[in-house]
């Protein structure tokens, strides 16, 4: 941040601790009134959900999340008598007052300022820095063509003779280049110079050759050439400045209009100044009249609104302002903190209207407004050929990064030139993201996404971009000359990630990355090429338990091509019913008797024999083919279940569940149908689900396991405690069993140390869960799970998996 706008900060800084001495005073006063007067409450709750908005804005993150408590607790109690509401309210309120005294007491240059403070919030290049050189020998196209860039704000230079490039560059210091392709009767003079100035200097300008001829050979000279974009004369003046601001990531000459409404000034006053900054025209209004009145004069091209105001919320300015057939169009972006709004913003949604959660630090406030603007001047019809060429097909709606077309985009131009320095693809993948999706929220998640996207965007040289694709970050890096050097920078990336603190309400969010990096070698190399192998590494690095970086090699591609014939293998074998289950007997700890089985799938290969699940499991979730597997083992282990019922009718038979049947539960009507069928008890089938695979993706998982319910069979929480754990779901999945994984019990083995494991035991009897133990190997272990009072174990210790047939052989059965 450059010095004056660092002190513009300051001051806006101070003026706010000031404000906070008078909200402290007020506080005090209302509180004091709140004893005879209801109204005083509702004036606090007001007051809090100012500073819940403002404090963390203003970098105090602390003094947003004890007003955010107390308005909670004001509006939770609201249906409560006057008496109930203030002693519920009390604690909260004492918190709030303690934090603004320690504000105050502290000097604004003193106090530390976190993003509003470090926010690299720059600038929009402004006209007369906007540096453009055409390189062509028509003076009067060149010189009609300077005229017309300048009328767009560009300082345009001529320069006629091709062989002068590079020190007209050299002499005129432009941020883009325009070349004319034909120069003295040679239509590929313009590229043959381009590329000899690129393979001497290097120098990272856009390039965009124009020609009157238009043809293969041309266009494949300006990509060798290693050119930006290919245009046909006459020329389209409004692609052509689109794809300058595009190319040099500028705002268009004609600032873009923004709007924002806040009852709050001094949110207002600080989203102003950052909005100011970063070369946006901005007006405000404290009330949804005065916001109404602007409409008119100002045209905005977006709308800030807060939700909760006096008199008039934001939701129903909205709708007000959707009412005028002149501002149907203009995009909304609702402000809110209250919980309670969601389902009428998630209507205002239906309008193509979006929100955003607060409190808004100011590098959020940037990203979300930046990539939203362009819409607006979209709608408005204000200019089309930026609809058709420029910013807003190339970038992400939620970080403002580029799309991967971009990447891909620019990834061939670069492939097209010598590699004087490493260039390699990084792929970064959010671990446990579905995860924490489904318990903090998709706002939350979007909130985690900007602030990667972020905080990885402040380390990146001007060598680099970044773009995103879902829950992966894509980075195109050509900064380092060596492996080592490029190993460090990833890195590091990967720590930016892990000490990103993203904090919700349920507490701090702990992230990690999977990383994989591919580096383009030799020669005729494509992008996409290079991009599949970021791809396959990436893969890779996914399939180790822990956070792990994997860069691409040779070995790589063999393991793909082998991955390939397996499906293919496996596809067959599942046309072919070659697959079966074995099963595991579990024995009760106490009396150390057969309660029931766990089946497991095995392949049995026409040449491989008798194959395990990590033959073929794996990369049949990847597929999409463990559903048709799920089926078949269903349709082998119950009527076997039904045949051992015979022998023992309180027997049960376990099996396990994958992503995919919770996704698409086409099981669960063959399951039904067998089990009405063969007229077995519906509870002696149990069906065994990961902790992590329901957390993934909690609203299928609930429907599932509401619809296994129904149909009376029972549910077991499978290798409890080593996903994302969390007791509050335990709860709403209320499972039959729970089975403890085998790395606990050797844990205890190993140290001796018993807490984890007995507090699991005491956890899942107390929710009224049957105990199952896992992997037990050892008679001492049998021995101390039955002091602990643990239910059943299965383990090698008594029984191995088998085959029905060895298991009715042997002395198993009574």
């Amino acid at each position: 941040m450059c010095p004056t706008n660092s002190r513009k900060m300051g001051n806006l800084r101070a003026q706010y601790i000031t404000h906070l001495v008078q909200y402290e005073q007020q506080l005090t006063a209302l509180w004091s009134a709140a004893a005879d007067d209801q109204s005083r409450l509702s004036d606090i709750q007001s007051m809090a959900h100012r500073l819940a908005g403002s404090g963390k804005a203003y970098g105090f993150r602390e003094l947003s999340q004890v007003a955010r408590e107390l308005e909670q607790a004001l509006e939770q109690t609201d249906h409560l008598s006057r008496q109930e509401r203030a002693s519920a309210a009390s604690e909260s309120l004492r918190e709030l007052l303690r934090a603004l005294r320690q504000i105050s007491k502290t000097e604004p240059n003193e106090v530390v300022h976190d993003d509003a403070q470090n926010a690299a919030v720059t600038k929009s290049v402004s006209a007369d820095d906007i540096r453009v050189l055409i390189v062509d020998d028509d003076e009067d196209f060149a010189i009609k063509l300077s005229e017309t860039l300048d009328s767009y704000g560009y300082s345009a230079q001529v320069e006629r003779d091709i062989t002068q490039l590079e020190k007209a560059i050299a002499d005129h210091d432009p941020l883009a280049v325009i070349v004319d392709m034909d120069f003295y009767g040679d239509r590929f003079a313009g590229a043959k110079q381009v590329a000899y100035w690129q393979h001497n200097d290097g120098a990272p300008l856009p390039v965009i050759f124009i020609s009157e001829h238009d043809s293969f050979d041309l266009r494949l000279a300006s990509v060798r050439a290693g050119g930006n974009h290919f245009l046909h004369k006459p020329l389209d003046i409004p692609r052509l400045t689109a794809l300058l601001r595009a190319e040099l990531n500028m705002a268009p000459v004609e600032p873009y209009r923004i709007m924002i409404v806040d009852d709050d000034q001094d949110l207002l006053s600080l989203y102003d100044r950052i909005l100011g900054d970063a070369g946006y025209s901005v007006k405000t209004a404290d009330t949804a009249q005065n916001a109404l009145n602007l409409l008119d004069q100002f045209q905005p091209e977006l709308v800030l609104i807060d939700v909760k105001m006096p008199v008039c919320n934001g939701i129903e300015l909205g709708r007000i302002i959707r009412q005028h057939e002149e501002f149907s169009t203009i995009p909304l972006l609702f402000m809110s903190a209250v919980a309670d709004m969601d389902v009428q913003l998630a209507c205002a949604r239906l309008a193509n209207d979006e929100f955003i959660n607060k409190p808004i630090e100011p590098w959020r406030l940037l990203m979300m407004v930046k990539s939203r603007v362009v819409k607006g001047r979209q709608l408005q019809g204000m200019d089309r050929a930026l609809l058709a060429h420029g910013e807003e097909t190339a970038q992400d709606a939620l970080t403002a990064l580029p799309k991967l077309s971009e990447v891909r985009r620019a990834l061939n131009g670069l492939l097209q030139q010598p590699l004087e320095r490493i260039l390699a693809v990084i792929k970064m993948d959010l671990r446990e993201f579905h995860s924490i999706n489904n318990l903090h929220g998709h706002y939350f998640g979007d909130e985690i996404l900007q602030g990667v996207a972020w905080r990885l965007g402040q380390h990146l040289g001007d060598a680099s971009m970044l773009s995103r694709d879902g829950d992966e970050f894509l980075i195109l890096s050509r900064e380092h000359f060596s492996r080592k050097a490029l190993d460090q920078y990833v890195r590091e990336l990967t720590q930016v990630i892990s000490q990103t603190e993203m904090n919700s309400e349920q507490g701090s969010v702990p992230l990690s990355v999977d990383v994989g990096v591919a580096i383009a070698a030799g020669d005729n190399m494509t992008a996409d090429e290079l991009l599949d192998q970021a791809d396959m590494a990436l893969f890779k690095a996914k399939t180790a338990k822990g956070a792990e970086l994997v860069y691409f090699e040779e070995e790589l591609q063999a393991e793909q091509t082998y991955r390939f014939t397996l499906e293919q293998s496996i596809r067959q074998g599942l046309d072919n019913q070659e697959f079966a289950a074995v099963y595991q007997p579990i024995f009760s700890v106490e009396g150390e008797h057969i309660v029931g089985f766990e089946a497991l799938a095995r392949w049995q290969h026409p040449e491989g024999g008798l194959l395990g699940p990590g033959e073929f499991i794996p990369l049949m979730e990847e597929r999409g083919l463990i559903s048709r597997l799920t089926e078949q083992i269903i349709s082998c282990v119950v009527p076997q279940l039904a045949h051992w019922h015979t022998i023992n009718p309180d027997w049960f038979m376990s099996l396990n569940l994958s992503a995919k049947d919770i996704q698409t539960p086409k099981f669960i009507d063959k399951l039904t149908s067998l089990i009405h069928t063969l007229k077995l008890k519906p509870e002696k089938v149990v069906l065994e689900i990961t902790e992590s695979l329901l957390l993934a993706d909690w609203q299928s998982a609930s429907q599932v396991l509401e619809s296994l319910r129904s149909l009376g069979v029972r549910v077991a929480l499978d290798d409890f405690g080593t996903g994302y754990s969390s007791l509050s779901y335990l709860q709403r999945i209320n499972a039959d069993k729970l089975k403890i994984d085998r790395g606990f019990i050797e844990h205890w083995s190993q140290t001796g140390d018993a807490r984890l494991l007995r507090a699991m035991v005491q956890l899942g009897q107390s929710m009224n869960m049957g105990v199952i133990a896992e992997g037990v190997e050892k008679n001492e272990e049998l021995a101390f799970l039955k002091q602990l009072g643990c239910d059943q174990y299965q383990g090698f210790l008594s029984a191995r998996p088998m085959l029905p047939e060895d298991i009715e052989a042997g002395d198993w059965f009574p």
